[in-house]
């Protein structure tokens, strides 16, 4: 315990620079929003910015910080939704014309993914890599669709550009590449499958696509010897 408290305490300015680069994104979204921008484009800030908080996980020594501050930042998301919905308006709130959840759903998916992926099966990179997945990956398809549709769609041009971005990942992160590729052309379909904008609304992309990616990369390393 003592080794655990001593671990976290010296990482205290990892999980700083973590909680100013996603406050950094969602301040920068709430500008952009503000000034006019469609919602579908402005969120896709937050979703850059989450994603390189994500990727700055790699460097705590134990997935407790990780899960602890995702955990944090979906609590302060949700109470920001009940309460003051204006608060982070550039990726939901009252900046959502609907009442998905996706700002929500986004930082509460980490926790299960690194609960399962590190914590339990001591592989990091595949959490990161799954969140990436989604943070990278669907941040792409917001921007392509929105200057070639031009309005919220699930669009097949859009997905291709989250699977470059995708198979970009499975390249750096997973190994054997090949499960990584599997694991991306998934994702890419579950998030055109999944979402409000989707052919299956009952589930959000940003829970669906993370939860997707983990459960495919870990099967295939499973079966084939490589967990």
């Amino acid at each position: 315990m003592q080794f655990l408290n001593d671990s976290l305490g010296s990482q205290v300015p990892l999980a700083m620079l973590v909680i100013a680069t996603v406050l950094t994104g969602l301040w920068f979204s709430n500008i952009i929003y503000d000034s006019g921008v469609q919602h579908y484009v402005s969120r896709k800030v937050g979703h850059g910015a989450g994603g390189v908080a994500f990727l700055l996980c790699l460097m705590f020594s134990s997935p407790v910080w990780p899960v602890i501050l995702s955990g944090g930042f979906g609590a302060v998301l949700i109470a920001a939704r009940l309460f003051r919905p204006a608060t982070f308006r550039g990726v939901g709130g009252t900046g959502r014309s609907n009442r998905a959840m996706a700002e929500i759903w986004f930082a509460c998916v980490a926790v299960p993914v690194f609960l399962v992926s590190w914590s339990w099966l001591d592989r990091p990179e595949i959490a990161v890599a799954s969140l990436l997945f989604m943070a990278w990956g669907d941040g792409i398809t917001g921007l392509v669709r929105s200057q070639i549709y031009h309005t919220p769609t699930k669009g097949w041009w859009g997905s291709l550009g989250m699977l470059a971005v995708c198979l970009v990942l499975a390249l750096v992160f997973v190994k054997p590449v090949w499960i990584g590729i599997v694991a991306a052309v998934v994702c890419v379909l579950a998030e055109k499958a999944f979402g409000d904008v989707g052919k299956i609304r009952w589930a959000d992309d940003n829970l669906v696509v993370p939860l997707v990616g983990m459960g495919t990369m870990l099967g295939l390393l499973a079966v084939t010897g490589n967990l």
